[in-house]
């Protein structure tokens, strides 16, 4: 079952919040739960998100084992992603805890952070009628089935529904997975640029 971000229950937010940092290995997952989890409530209230989430039709009981049954895919896009990165900064008693917490635990995430406010591309930026999709995952026991298509499927239609013209995104060029889903879905690299330590491809998908 596919629906919105935006009219999934609160209560399964943490079972997408973990699926996301099973699925997604990127900056924010290297954050950590609380941040995880803290995006996906701002994007969810967010009215300019466009996100998909695919629900299992029977799933089992939520555990802790159990998640990625209840949340088996999703996809998330937004015209102003920086935008939509900087709420998370608030309130910022909130954003210092968590900063001060890391700094201990794992600052190397904080290096990570620094490097990449430092070395953001000029590649990542959008056009009027642009919406970029963020981030796309599939649970691992439900890959192989046409999942991902369907639900990028359904974000495209959203966003022509939304009235945007076109879809981009950035992916690593070391991601062949990701690369053949976008390609076969009609998405062209535009731009190849690096960004940090990550060499990526701009694509994008005309509406």
């Amino acid at each position: 079952m596919l629906l919105p971000l935006s009219q999934l229950p609160a209560s399964l937010l943490p079972a997408l919040a973990a699926l996301h940092k099973a699925t997604m290995p990127t900056l924010l997952s290297d954050l950590g739960d609380n941040f995880v989890l803290r995006y996906y409530q701002i994007a969810q209230k967010d009215p300019t998100v466009i996100a998909i989430c695919a629900l299992d039709d029977h799933p089992e009981p939520l555990s802790t084992s159990h998640v990625s049954r209840v949340t088996l895919g999703y996809a998330l896009g937004s015209p102003d992603p920086a935008a939509l990165n900087a709420q998370l900064r608030r309130p910022l008693s909130w954003f210092a805890v968590q900063m001060l917490k890391l700094a201990f635990s794992n600052p190397r995430v904080l290096l990570q952070l620094a490097q990449s406010v430092l070395t953001a591309s000029k590649a990542n930026s959008l056009k009027p009628g642009q919406i970029e999709l963020t981030y796309i995952g599939v649970a691992p026991e439900a890959r192989g089935q046409g999942l991902g298509k369907s639900i990028l499927l359904a974000f495209v239609e959203s966003a022509r529904t939304a009235g945007y013209t076109s879809v981009v995104l950035s992916v690593e060029t070391d991601n062949p997975a990701a690369l053949a889903l976008y390609t076969r879905f009609g998405f062209t690299i535009t731009q190849t640029f690096s960004e940090g330590s990550y060499n990526r491809h701009r694509m994008e998908y005309q509406i």
